[in-house]
């Protein structure tokens, strides 16, 4: 899945506002944007068809308005990555690994150790 600039920092503000209308998003990003409403609301929109945001109808003074949320972070993280992660390997070929490889020495040992945690929990065999 490919995201561009505006549709992170759409995802971005969705996620530090836990739920939010076309308009909340549009507010929390205007002061360094200066974004149109109306293109906040056509990006939610096409998130939402991406299967990245879900929505619920909710129903006030002004008629009906959506209200967005991510879908699942870390399904919405995986799927982001993954189409990033090819999009390098097909620019650059599969030594593109080797460079992400070598970055992990720059993480901070205690992120390391949770993203190892993570991965071990994930990769375990599932109970029944």
């Amino acid at each position: 899945m490919e995201l561009g600039e505006l549709e992170a920092a759409v995802i971005g503000s969705v996620i530090r506002l836990g739920k939010a209308s076309a308009r909340q998003v549009a507010d929390h990003l205007e002061p360094s944007r200066g974004l149109a409403y109306t293109t906040i609301s056509t990006t939610l929109d096409r998130l939402f068809k991406k299967g990245v945001l879900t929505r619920d109808e909710a129903v006030g003074r002004g008629g009906s308005r959506y209200i967005y949320r991510l879908h699942s972070e870390d399904k919405v993280k995986g799927r982001i990555v993954k189409g990033f992660v090819d999009r390098l390997v097909t620019a650059f070929g599969p030594s593109v690994i080797s460079t992400l490889h070598d970055y992990m020495d720059e993480i901070p040992q205690d992120q390391l150790k949770r993203l190892e945690e993570k991965v071990r929990k994930e990769s375990a065999p599932r109970q029944s």
